[in-house]
């Protein structure tokens, strides 16, 4: 299965390094669902259990699975489709991403416009080895997405790093030849 890098590249690109996710980013909505589910478990026994609430039980019971499902199972299912719907990749010449299914942030930033890359973790990043990476560019605050739960940030921003200064010297290198060519046409057409 292509991802969306893959399926974007343009002529003469190549993908140097994609962003990997890290699933252990979710740890803390998996937690969350387990706990909402032990607290629905207890109160559906007890509820079970209470011969003067028999009438309402099962109607309480309904409630609490359905505020189970509604603040435990939702946010974790919001968290992988999430990561399952995100890629982040540099290329040769570009920094390219997407995040989201429906509601889609892409990225698409030249490698000479990258502005500024940074990570970051979190508690729970800092204990499972992921980080969050934040992509300015494009002169401004506004153009900035942040991709969650990246298990290479350092690599990738080393690798953005390194993209931006190879093609500042090959831009280098260009302008010099450029400027070479003029002199010597101007040298050629001096000696005429």
């Amino acid at each position: 299965m292509s991802t969306f890098a893959e399926n974007n590249l343009r002529k003469g690109e190549e993908i140097l390094l994609k962003g990997k996710v890290n699933p252990l980013c979710a740890f803390s909505q998996i937690l969350w669902c387990l706990v909402v589910l032990a607290a629905a478990i207890a109160v559906s026994i007890i509820m079970g259990g209470n011969e003067n609430l028999k009438d309402m039980s099962l109607v309480i019971t309904l409630i609490v699975w359905i505020a189970f499902i509604v603040i435990g199972v939702l946010p974790l299912l919001y968290r992988i489709i999430y990561l399952c719907s995100m890629s982040l990749a540099v290329t040769n010449k570009r920094v390219i991403g997407k995040v989201g299914i429906i509601k889609k942030n892409t990225l698409d930033y030249p490698i000479e416009k990258v502005d500024n890359i940074s990570t970051e973790n979190s508690f729970w990043g800092a204990i499972l080895k992921y980080h969050t990476v934040t992509v300015l560019g494009g002169g401004g605050s506004d153009a900035k997405i942040k991709f969650q739960g990246i298990s290479n940030a350092v690599q990738f921003k080393n690798t953005v790093t390194d993209a931006i200064e190879q093609h500042a010297e090959e831009a280098r290198k260009a302008q010099a030849a450029e400027i070479a060519a003029a002199m010597a046409a101007a040298a050629q057409s001096k000696n005429s």
